[in-house]
């Protein structure tokens, strides 16, 4: 095992220890608690899990519920054992429904969730993520768009620079020059959140290569291709510029993904920052707290290559799993939460959520209303959610975030910095193996 596996092991072995005991000996966060409740693990915090209560509350369950937030520690609940563990988990990493089964950890979920008179009920992405050996292991709760530009209308039409829909990586990095070291920064990166840097990361590749990124999801992850290292040379256009970022690389690396969209809308630091759906309460809120109206702010896909080039179109989400000692029970609470409109408290009330279920109808914002029209086509499902540990903390995360702290602000060489990059993942990969 390289080193990429090992830190991963241990890793993983401390923050088991640390949170199995809270498992064992802490109450949960109880929304309907009552003695022998369905208990679901989230990741969830803050507005999202209050979105959830919300949903919990207006829908039908057969059954009363308990609600387990564990953040990033919810790998933890596919390993709990005892009276807390969960029955219910909304797994946010797709992809490891296949593992997860092989490695006894799931048992399958009521097969008729996926179709109906109609026909399916959601798009094949989710279906190849979800099935294996011809059975169902997950049910989609909630897409997200992650091929999305925040922008703020105003400063980007006052500073005359272009029309966002017509941006292309090209612009952005001119852009970025442009815009160093004066107030109003062209980009804003929220870096302390390592899913920030892997979203701009697969974005990035995918508009270089479809084939090199599906390659790599597949499990042909050959990392060492003119593909992976165009797209860190962008990286590097992007992070590379002294003064380039708002508040600096020094910054953005302690600055969470919310506080990035508020340097955009509320601090007015940036013009753009690229963000998934689940942005939107989070740019509501910053234009309310600067007294600003919502029609200062506009999102558009992210941007091609070039002009005649498609642009990237990412999904991503979470999956409710039925973990291996669930019972029947929760088996009616993965269906009622399976209802086509059971999302409506958080899509209506809070937004930032985007149906899966195509039979899903709602009033999304005039933000969210197109990627929720358009996302069940997009081609691409997220890439770290799809290579298992490589794609976590450990691997592509903790590659980007250094990499960001060597090129950052001007402060070292692209090309040596890729050769880095590139190396530690092959390293990591062939390790995990």
């Amino acid at each position: 095992m390289g080193i990429g596996g090992t830190v991963r092991t241990r890793r993983t072995v401390l923050r088991t220890a640390a949170v199995l005991p809270l498992l064992a000996a802490c109450s949960p966060d109880v929304l309907l608690g009552a003695p022998g409740a369905v208990r679901i693990a989230v990741s969830w915090s803050g507005q999202e899990l209050s979105a959830f209560r919300a949903v919990l509350a207006s829908t039908r369950l057969p059954e009363p519920v308990e609600i387990i937030p564990l953040g990033d520690e919810i790998d933890t609940a596919l390993t709990a054992r005892g009276r807390s563990a969960p029955d219910i988990v909304m797994l946010p990493q797709a992809g490891l429904v296949h593992d997860l089964v092989t490695a006894g950890r799931l048992r399958p979920v009521p097969e008729d969730l996926w179709v109906d008179a109609q026909g399916p009920r959601y798009a094949d992405h989710w279906r190849r993520l979800c099935h294996h050996d011809g059975r169902s292991y997950g049910v989609p709760f909630k897409a997200s768009a992650k091929s999305l530009v925040w922008y703020d209308r105003e400063a980007v039409a006052g500073l005359r620079a272009g029309d966002p829909a017509d941006w292309t990586l090209g612009d952005w990095s001119a852009g970025v020059q442009r815009f160093a070291g004066t107030g109003r920064r062209f980009l804003s990166l929220g870096a302390a959140d390592g899913w920030v840097l892997t979203d701009l990361f697969e974005n990035l590749l995918l508009a270089e290569s479809a084939e090199v990124y599906e390659s790599l999801a597949s499990g042909d992850r050959a990392w060492d291709t003119p593909a992976v290292r165009d797209t860190f040379a962008r990286l590097g256009d992007l992070w590379g510029v002294r003064e380039g970022l708002a508040g600096g690389v020094a910054t953005a690396l302690v600055r969470q993904f919310a506080d990035a969209v508020r340097d955009v809308f509320e601090h007015r630091r940036a013009l753009a920052v690229a963000a998934p759906d689940f942005a939107e309460p989070v740019v509501r809120d910053a234009l309310r707290r600067a007294g600003r109206p919502e029609s200062a702010a506009g999102v558009v896909p992210f941007p091609a290559v070039a002009a005649d080039r498609d642009g990237p179109r990412i999904v991503g989400g979470d999956v409710m799993v039925l973990t291996s000692a669930a019972g029947e029970r929760a088996d009616a609470v993965v269906r009622a939460l399976a209802d086509p409109q059971a999302p409506l408290p958080w899509i209506e009330g809070i937004g930032g959520f985007l149906g899966p279920n195509m039979r899903t109808r709602a009033r999304y914002s005039s933000w969210t209303t197109d990627p929720a029209a358009s996302s069940h086509s997009w081609p691409a499902f997220d890439l770290s959610d799809r290579i298992g540990a490589v794609g976590s903390r450990d691997g592509l995360w903790r590659v980007l975030t250094e990499f960001l702290i060597t090129v950052g602000d001007a402060g070292g060489d692209v090309r040596a910095a890729t050769d880095t990059a590139v190396a530690t993942l092959t390293r990591f990969e062939r390790g995990w193996r």
